[in-house]
């Protein structure tokens, strides 16, 4: 029923895991319903209408080419729905004053079995690090209504600035605002090494990784390494991944010291990039004497997977191109 997940995102904080899914109406449509008529949703959301307005009601958000609309999946569960908006082309920007790169989060916890576990952090969380890693948002901001006091964590747990509240026709809400690296800042991420379709490895560097995460990724390098097994790296990156310079020392030392099992065992290092100083630098001479391994600079994720399968059929040839 549920596919491919438009995003993924996994809290170190909690250990939970969030998906969310592109609405489909003829999928998701009589759970929606079904989520309005419940009486801790439709007391804010205020859609507890009959059938054919609540369709008509998604119908046109659909259509809105400034939002998408999203269906909630925690640790396999389908729980709830969410909404992410650019805010400049929304309403609100007529009760506010907003920024070009803000966008915001609607969001509700429809399972009633789901309540009080604390997910709307992981909800927040995974949404906005959807946004500002696939969006480039600038801000992201959210504007619950005050009553709703599960989302005071916005503020004294994820960093979020209460920005005071904010006289909308249908509620006042209080207006939180986060920037890019203030969220990062207090929600640190993990790095991501996903091993599930070993001997292709993929790899995800987030922003502002802490020291602690580069330290947990150089300790799941060296359960690589001890496979003595041949693999292909895949490493996607978002926009400020670097990281710092006691990091930096850790993993070059780290390079140092296993070169030669890197240059017996990674095939190649596929790394997804359309930036052209980044793909001069992975072709220049200096980088191929330099590293144990081809790094090769591929546009997609999609190619870098076909790439990567052409490279490990070969054998040992990793100048294998599409």
């Amino acid at each position: 029923m549920f596919k491919q997940a438009h995003y993924s995102y996994s809290c170190k904080q909690s250990k939970n895991h969030l998906n969310i899914y592109l609405v489909d109406l003829d999928r998701d449509f009589e759970r929606l319903l079904a989520w309005m008529h419940q009486p801790h949703v439709a007391k804010f959301w205020q859609l507890n209408l009959n059938r054919d307005q609540v369709l008509a009601h998604f119908k046109a958000a659909l259509a809105l080419s400034h939002q998408e609309l999203f269906i909630l999946q925690i640790n396999g569960q389908i729980i709830g729905y969410a909404e992410t908006y650019y805010a400049p082309d929304d309403r609100l920007a007529q009760f506010c004053q907003l920024q070009a790169g803000d966008f915001g989060i609607h969001l509700l916890i429809g399972e009633k079995d789901a309540i009080g576990k604390g997910y709307s952090s992981l909800i927040v969380r995974g949404l906005s690090d959807y946004l500002f890693t696939r969006h480039m948002a600038q801000r992201v901001l959210l504007e619950p209504n005050k009553e709703v006091a599960a989302l005071n964590i916005l503020e004294r747990k994820l960093g979020f600035s209460n920005l005071g509240n904010l006289e909308l026709p249908e509620k006042v809400a209080t207006l939180y605002v986060i920037t890019h690296q203030d969220f990062y800042l207090h929600n640190p991420s993990k790095i991501s090494c996903d091993l599930n379709r070993w001997p292709i490895i993929r790899l995800h560097f987030p922003s502002f990784p802490s020291d602690d995460a580069v330290d947990c990724w150089i300790r799941e390098l060296d359960e690589i390494l001890l496979r003595r097994e041949p693999y292909v790296a895949i490493s996607t990156f978002d926009r400020e991944y670097q990281f710092s310079q006691q990091a930096r020392k850790a993993e070059m030392a780290w390079f140092k010291r296993h070169k030669p099992l890197l240059a017996k065992y990674c095939r190649a290092m596929l790394r997804v990039t359309n930036d052209t100083e980044m793909i001069a630098k992975l072709n220049s001479p200096a980088m191929a004497k330099g590293m144990p391994f081809r790094c090769i600079p591929v546009q997609t994720l999609e190619l870098a997977v076909q790439q990567a399968e052409l490279i490990l059929k070969s054998g040992v040839d990793s100048n294998a191109q599409l």
